[in-house]
């Protein structure tokens, strides 16, 4: 069974694969489930005709609501360095002064 990808349009900027991805930006072959998390979080929205089913009516769950997985991925996207040995208490107060910059 193949994975669906989606091609998404950037609205806010965040990191992916080390690259900063910036407003406007269109980003080909993101896997569903990536895209989701994107859009849910409202840094992307999906073009193309690609149509997913998501909850974007729905706040972003809060940060304290993540697992400590879903954080380290989240903090990856904007390139906190040594997120990968954090708690989850480091990694929502490094996310959150990366979202505040």
């Amino acid at each position: 069974m193949s994975k669906k990808l989606i091609t998404l349009t950037c609205t806010s900027a965040f990191m992916s694969a080390g690259k900063m991805i910036t407003p406007g930006m269109t980003v080909e072959g993101v896997p569903e489930s990536d895209a989701k998390a994107l859009i849910r979080r409202g840094k992307a929205k999906p073009i193309k005709g690609d149509i997913i089913e998501t909850d974007v009516d729905t706040e972003a769950p809060a940060l304290e609501e993540l697992t400590v997985d879903e954080l380290k991925a989240t903090a990856e996207e904007y390139g906190i360095e040594g997120a990968a040995k954090m708690k989850k208490a480091d990694l929502i107060a490094a996310i959150q002064a990366a979202e505040a910059e």
